[in-house]
């Protein structure tokens, strides 16, 4: 147990009988915000054992500070007394949700008014209470006036079933404020005939969520949207019966999340993938982010354009007419706030004589290449740049990467294939699909670097 800990349980254990007066009892089901965070408590009466003569109390905290928090359980007398229901203390740690059952003999008090429990730590002290178990009369027999007193036991009989049936809510807690995008518990507790149901109104007060409850105690998981400016949420509980109906409404506050966003690329495509100097090629990508660069560069990292991130996804470049320029490679580069991702793919530049093959099933410009490029990304390579429908695909790995995955698509960029690359591992194998026609595949590299995740890719065709 630490300092602060043992300091909150002596605290707890030396206080006077009659101490816990002067804080305010908050009902059957609380919750409060500090400035460490929130804290929510549930506290009810679950069971009575009338033949052991014990009662069952349930105790749930949900603790959304940094703190750990003590709990204990007290009983109030009817002079206003309050004395130890219980000598084990209930501990709940930071950032978690605790439950526990207490056991209470009501014998072993000279008077029972109702039952508390007692949440303290760091910032934070409240109380619930629940009530006390149903007393037992003792049973005498009189010589005379038993009709008089079956009449009273009928009448109260009478009274105590309508003060059942009438519906109560009970408990009906959860946190004031919560991250968009989280889920949050409500818990609940009622009594009495009827049809229980809740709802959650957003703050433009279309509905969000509702549905009806056959449990009368519980909780309710309410799903936050991910929004991006605060708003409040009203949920509302009710039990309507022929004695009348009870209702309850809380307020929950989203509080949207700060750099949830993030950069991300989807996909990119060039076409043509091989091109002549002096042809225009194109460059196609989705992507997510706020800023960021479009490159045309040669493998020694020459810059020969760059174009600015747009969100339509399109690109133009024009191949520079160099000699012994062989390769190039294409970088689309998204950031948004303080992550980046950045995507490659590989252009093979072609010489004036060079012949075009438009056999290959899965480019739609005829004059796509049917070779694939060398070499060109310094973290893997290919071995074979044509292999067979059946035979595995080999790829050597030169430079691996955090969370490296090696993943083969087809011509509409779906998964065929993948492998995880290991620190150690120096080859991957992928099977190569059966085809009818040479078709071209993407063999494509996905790791983090940096801020973001970074993707490569490289072609290679498939013959039957």
């Amino acid at each position: 147990m630490s300092i602060a800990l043992a300091r909150t349980a002596n605290d707890l254990a030396l206080r006077a009988p009659g101490g816990l007066s002067s804080f305010p009892l908050a009902g059957t089901g609380t919750a409060m915000q500090t400035l460490a965070g929130s804290v929510s408590a549930f506290f009810a009466l679950e069971t009575f054992d009338r033949r052991r003569g014990v009662a069952t109390y349930v105790l749930r905290v949900v603790n959304r500070t940094n703190a750990v928090l003590v709990c204990r359980t007290w009983v109030v007398s009817r002079a206003g007394d309050t004395l130890l229901a219980y000598p084990v203390l209930f501990e709940v740690e930071p950032l978690s949700t605790g439950t526990t059952r207490v056991p209470v003999w009501p014998a072993d008090f000279p008077s029972f008014e109702r039952a508390i429990a007692e949440v303290a730590g760091d910032g934070v002290h409240c109380i619930v209470e629940a009530p006390a178990p149903p007393r037992v009369p003792p049973q005498r027999r009189y010589a005379a006036g038993g009709a008089v007193l079956a009449g009273f036991l009928a009448l109260a009989v009478v009274a105590g079933g309508w003060f059942a049936a009438v519906p109560r809510i009970g408990a009906f807690a959860l946190p004031p404020e919560a991250l968009a995008g989280t889920t949050v518990q409500a818990e609940y507790g009622v009594s009495g005939n009827g049809h229980l149901r809740y709802a959650v109104t957003a703050p433009d007060g279309k509905m969000l969520q509702a549905g009806d409850l056959d449990e009368r105690s519980g909780s309710i998981p309410i799903a936050i949207p991910a929004v991006d400016t605060p708003g409040a949420y009203a949920v509302r509980m009710q039990l309507a019966g022929p004695l009348g109906t009870a209702s309850e409404t809380r307020i929950l506050t989203a509080i949207p999340q700060r750099g949830r966003s993030i950069a991300q690329i989807q996909a990119v495509s060039v076409k043509p993938a091989a091109a002549k100097p002096g042809e225009t090629i194109s460059v196609a990508y989705a992507a997510a982010g706020d800023g960021g660069y479009v490159r045309l560069l040669g493998t020694d990292g020459t810059v020969w354009a760059q174009r600015p991130f747009s969100h339509r996804g399109q690109a133009k470049f024009v191949v520079p007419s160099v000699p012994n320029l062989h390769e190039m490679r294409v970088i689309v580069h998204v950031t948004q706030g303080r992550s980046s991702a950045q995507t490659m793919a590989g252009l093979a530049v072609l010489s004036d004589d060079a012949p075009l093959d438009a056999a290959i099933a899965g480019d739609d410009n005829p004059s796509s290449a049917a070779s694939t490029i060398g070499d060109a990304n310094g973290t893997f390579q290919v071995a074979a740049r044509s292999v067979k429908g059946g035979t595995p695909i080999r790829v050597r790995i030169l430079s691996p990467r955090n969370g490296m995955r090696i993943t083969l698509t087809d011509p509409q960029s779906r998964e065929i294939a993948s492998a995880d690359v290991g620190a150690e591992s120096d080859l991957v194998t992928l099977p190569a699909p059966h085809v009818t026609v040479p078709t071209r595949y993407t063999v494509v590299a996905n790791f983090t670097d940096g801020f973001g995740q970074e993707s490569i890719v490289q072609p290679i065709t498939i013959q039957p």
